[in-house]
């Protein structure tokens, strides 16, 4: 069996990626949740969920009313890719690594620093960093997974 050569993200990670991304580019305005299923491609359904998580993280604002809406919690310079694969991923890498065997020590340390090395770039990566188009009016673009 051959095994591809990427490690996977769950697909609300991904989708929370594609949310601060867009509300990135609205920084600091406030944003309905509605307004992102056009720009993003993501469910509504799956928008509320997602928001609902990032707000819990205190990634994101939100505001109930008339006048409410969500965006980030802190500045797009401040807000790491890491940030937000850590909200939706495991906390760690799904090796034990309190085994103290001799036979599984050397893997877990391999596994172990294999899964630095997946999220060093991602925290060293801010929202600002990705350089993303900002919209021009009410002009409206697709973010592709």
């Amino acid at each position: 069996m051959r095994y591809r050569e990427t490690m996977w993200l769950n697909q609300q990670t991904l989708d929370a990626i594609r949310i601060m991304a867009e509300l990135a580019t609205r920084w600091p305005r406030l944003t309905r949740a509605s307004d992102l299923v056009d720009v993003t491609g993501i469910s509504f359904v799956n928008i509320q969920k997602t928001v609902h998580a990032l707000a819990l993280a205190r990634l994101l604002e939100t505001s109930r009313g008339r006048h409410g809406g969500i965006r980030l919690a802190r500045g797009p310079d401040e807000i790491t890719i890491g940030e937000i694969v850590r909200a939706f991923e495991p906390k760690d890498c799904p090796v034990n690594f309190l085994v103290a065997s001799t036979v599984s020590a050397g893997i877990s340390a391999l596994l172990f620093k294999a899964h630095r090395g997946f999220f060093q770039p991602l925290e060293a990566t801010t929202l600002a960093d990705l350089d993303l188009p900002s919209l021009n009016g009410e002009g409206h673009r697709r973010l592709e997974a």
